[in-house]
């Protein structure tokens, strides 16, 4: 036991050692996100909207939604070349989703539907960075890499519709469900860019534009409800270690 804790300890001592300086920082973000909807479920969808329709054709279209939250992160520079470094962060997302807008015509009849999807999530990226004019008073940091994200929450729907289903006049029709996301979490990728503004040799002002890609879909009750992109423009502050 004695050894095992021995060589543990000297990997983390070398390990510590092959970096120049430790960051942290903390920040807040606003953005939008949309998911990409596949044509059976759009087919889904229109068949669904247009079902009080006679010979009825519909359009169902992909609109994007407000997001926001927040993360804490630790950047690592190495010895060999300060300007490489690895990033890992933990965040919350909230209200990630999508909107589908549909529609249905049958001569004079038609029905106009929005079904908004949305839910949390505990985001996890690992990044790899290069800052560009480094301790400078501005920096340029592009950065890259993957992220699991596990959602924290069910997926929520909001729908509202109005026009004539079935033979009714329908002037709004609003219904909200919750459900039950089957995924444990999510692979994604990742890139963007920080843009540092260094207060002193410690502090600094970071913006950040990211945009996210997940490779897997959200499913629900065994149903694919679609591919999340979100793009997202954050603001915080950063201490670094030297």
């Amino acid at each position: 036991m004695k050894k095992l804790l021995t060589v543990l300890a000297l990997g983390a001592l070398l390990a510590s050692s092959s970096f120049a300086e430790f960051a942290v920082g903390v920040r807040g973000s606003l953005g939008i996100s949309d998911a990409w909807i596949a044509d059976d479920t759009k087919h889904q969808i229109g068949n669904s909207i247009s079902s009080g329709l006679t010979d009825a054709s519909y359009s169902v279209d992909n609109e994007a939604i407000l997001c926001g939250g927040g993360a804490v992160w630790g950047t690592y520079s190495f010895k060999s070349l300060p300007a490489l470094a690895l990033q890992t962060e933990i965040g919350l997302l909230f209200n990630n989703g999508t909107k589908v807008t549909g529609e249905a015509k049958s001569g004079t009849k038609q029905i106009e539907m929005e079904d908004t999807f949305s839910y949390s999530s505990l985001e996890l990226p690992f990044l790899v960075t290069f800052t560009v004019n480094k301790g400078g008073f501005f920096e340029f940091t592009p950065q890259a890499g993957i992220y699991l994200s596990f959602p924290i929450s069910k997926i929520k729907q909001e729908m509202d519709a109005k026009g004539k289903l079935n033979g009714v006049t329908v002037t709004e029709n609003s219904s909200e469900r919750s459900d039950d996301l089957d995924n444990a979490f999510i692979f994604g990728t990742a890139f963007g860019a920080d843009f540092a503004f260094n207060f002193s040799k410690k502090s600094a002002l970071v913006l950040n534009a990211r945009y996210m890609i997940d490779l897997g879909e959200l499913k629900s009750n065994d149903e694919n409800l679609g591919t999340r992109r979100a793009f997202l423009m954050s603001a915080g502050y950063r201490y670094t270690f030297r």
